[in-house]
Parts: C-alpha cells; sequence; structure tokens
C-alpha cells in the first residue's frame, strides 16, 4: 500500500479541467483547493509504482504548472521472505 500526498499548482482559469482530470485518475482524491489554483490531493494505490507514474501523469494534465510531493507512505501488505541457511557455506 502506498499513500502519497502532494500539492499540485493550476491555472486558475484551468481549475475545471484539471479537476475533471484528477477525478478521473485511480486512487486520487482532491482535499481542497483555492481560486489561484493550488490543489492539495492524495494518491492511494497498493502499487508504488501506479503512484509514481499517476504523479509523472499529473504533470502532463494540460492547466498544471507544478506538482510537489508533500508526503509519501509505503507499507508492504505481505510479510518479509525469511532468509533460508539452505546452501549457506558454513
Amino acid at each position: 500500500m502506498t499513500i502519497c500526498s502532494l500539492v499540485v499548482q493550476a491555472k486558475p482559469d484551468s481549475l475545471d479541467t484539471v479537476n475533471e482530470a484528477l477525478n478521473a485518475m485511480k486512487g486520487v482524491e482532491i482535499h481542497a483547493q483555492n481560486e489561484y489554483g493550488k490543489m492539495v490531493i492524495s494518491i492511494d494505490h497498493p502499487s508504488r509504482e501506479y503512484c509514481s507514474k499517476a504523479m509523472t501523469d499529473m504533470t502532463h494534465i494540460d492547466g498544471v504548472m507544478s506538482t510537489s510531493l508533500v508526503y509519501e507512505y509505503q507499507e508492504d501488505l505481505e510479510p518479509p521472505h525469511e532468509p533460508t541457511t539452505e546452501g549457506a557455506i558454513q
């Protein structure tokens, strides 16, 4: 599981377009925005790779001027594999 928080700066006259594009992205939630185009969003998805790609994709949305990663949390949902001593040199 990966959770990321970002600040997205959009052109004020493009807020509707940017909102629509962000809302169409899986795992993306807009938490706050102002009339100047500053938005606080999060991405919540099991895949770290998906979150990374989503952040990159956001930079290509027409009207987005910048994205800034504020916070990232990653947790492996499966327990780590225990190392084996099989075949180890004694």
